[in-house]
């Protein structure tokens, strides 16, 4: 029989690969069914146990990410609000409409064509988007990467650390920092978009040993391909104005696309060695090639 610290990262395994699977098909029709096979939870169980992980109804949490995905595309790509609908899982245009406009205050179309979206929440400090960049990228083709990783939810700022703090005594204990081992991280929602409480952050580790995902500690692969790659160097506070000036500034006078895939950032110092105005991220851009 297992003790209960080994049925909690049983359990943590088990929703990781729920979440994993989620990411990687959100345009397609997601069965609930396939979700608690994956688990291994019967399907009785499934709906509880995922709510109480996620403090929210697992419908709800598909729902929201759907409606905030379709939101950055709105603002971010060129493609036709149909389009988009598809996109994020939803069968015809008319239900996105619909849904948007219950969570937004305002159509797609009116999203799109500027009009603040009526959310109840503060996200960020606007003022500093101002902030003078003149951040030109790199382009650079990569490789898959396999990384271990912990996803935390809360405000980036304060949610980032528990996760980091967690892997980092995980790779100790495996043994897992070699030479060579990159410290990645993905923000997978934008907080224009999403409130606080339900962003997702994933603090990655590179590795080069054979791991298992073991609880709260996840495996997973970092697509390859062909990056727009900006280099920034102060706070990570200010990351959110970087991502800003990239989708703002940059990419409307690209002539790229961006990939339907999460962007991610690369840590070349230790923040606990360094003060914040020498730290120095990397931020890794998927695009079309």
């Amino acid at each position: 029989m297992k003790g209960t610290e080994d049925t909690i990262k049983d359990y943590q395994q088990r929703i990781n690969k729920v979440l994993i699977y989620v990411e990687e098909h959100m345009g397609e029709k997601i069965e609930i069914e396939k979700l608690a096979q994956l688990s291994n939870f019967s399907i009785y169980h499934f709906h509880r146990i995922v709510s109480a992980y996620l403090n929210e109804p697992l419908g709800t949490f598909l729902h929201r990410l759907r409606l905030d995905k379709a939101a950055r595309m709105l603002e971010y790509s060129d493609e036709s609000i149909k389009n988009i609908a598809y996109e994020v899982g939803f069968e015809v245009p008319s239900s996105l409409n619909k849904a948007f406009k219950k969570r937004f205050g305002v159509t797609p179309a009116e999203y799109r064509n500027g009009q603040k979206a009526k959310i109840p929440f503060d996200i960020v400090n606007l003022k500093s988007r101002s902030m003078k960049l003149n951040l030109k990228p790199e382009y650079k083709k990569i490789a898959d990467k396999k990384v271990v990783f912990v996803q935390a939810r809360g405000a980036y700022n304060e949610s980032a650390g528990k996760a980091w703090k967690e892997l980092g005594e995980f790779m100790k204990q495996k043994n897992l920092f070699d030479f060579g081992v990159e410290c990645l991280g993905i923000g997978h929602d934008d907080p224009h978009v999403t409130e606080a409480e339900n962003l997702r952050y994933d603090a990655c580790f590179t590795f080069k040993k054979e791991v298992e995902p073991e609880g709260n500690i996840g495996v997973k692969v970092i697509p390859g391909g062909k990056y727009a790659v900006f280099k920034y160097k102060g706070p990570y506070t200010n990351l959110i104005h970087v991502y800003d000036y990239i989708y703002r500034n940059w990419l409307p006078n690209s002539k790229y696309e961006i990939k339907d895939q999460p962007c991610f950032e690369k840590y070349l110092n230790n923040p606990e060695k360094h003060k914040p105005e020498n730290y120095r991220t990397h931020i890794y851009i998927p695009i079309v090639d």
